[in-house]
C-alpha cells in the first residue's frame, strides 16, 4: 500500500517506539526514513532532508516536540512549514491537546497507542483533514 509519502522523519527518543513507527511506515510503502532523537536533531535533519511527514514525540530531552513543531511551522532553516506533523504523547488531557494544535500539530495520537491508531494517524496526516485526535483507533475532530 502506498500513501504518497516518500520520506518520513521520526523524532522520538525511544528506540523501540521508533522501530514500531518504522514498521508501520514500511507497511505503507515508506522506506526512506530519517530518524532523530530530539527536536534539535530533527531541525538539523530538515536542513538537508525534504521529508513528506514528521512523526514526533512531545517529551524529549533538549528540544521537545512542541518547540520543534513551532520552529518547523516558522520555516526555520528552510524547513517546509506545511509538512504534516503527527504528534504522539502521553499528555492526553484537553489542555495539552489544545497546546499541541496551537503549536501546529496536524494529528495528535495519545499514548499508549495501538498499531491501528498509529496507522490511522499516519493515514489522516497523509490524506485527510488536519487537527485530529486519535486515541486507540477512534478519530475525532479537534479545535473547532
Amino acid at each position: 500500500m502506498s500513501i504518497g509519502i516518500q520520506r518520513a522523519l521520526i523524532v522520538e527518543d525511544n528506540d523501540c517506539f521508533r522501530d514500531l513507527v518504522k514498521i508501520v511506515l514500511n507497511s505503507l510503502g515508506v522506506t526512506d526514513i530519517v530518524e532523530a532523537k530530539d527536536g534539535r536533531e530533527a531541525i538539523e535533519a530538515l536542513t538537508t532532508v525534504d521529508a513528506d511527514l514528521v512523526i514526533m514525540d512531545w517529551t524529549m530531552a533538549g528540544m521537545d516536540g512542541i518547540e520543534c513543531t513551532e520552529r518547523i511551522r516558522s520555516g526555520v532553516f528552510g524547513s517546509n512549514p506545511a509538512i504534516p506533523i503527527v504528534m504522539v504523547s502521553g499528555n492526553g488531557d484537553d489542555n495539552s491537546i489544545q497546546h499541541a494544535y496551537a503549536a501546529g500539530v496536524d494529528v495528535f495520537l495519545v499514548k499508549p497507542i495501538s498499531l491501528k491508531s498509529l496507522f490511522a494517524g499516519i493515514m489522516k496526516a497523509a490524506n485527510g483533514p488536519r487537527n485530529l485526535l486519535i486515541s486507540d483507533g477512534a478519530v475525532a475532530s479537534c479545535c473547532a
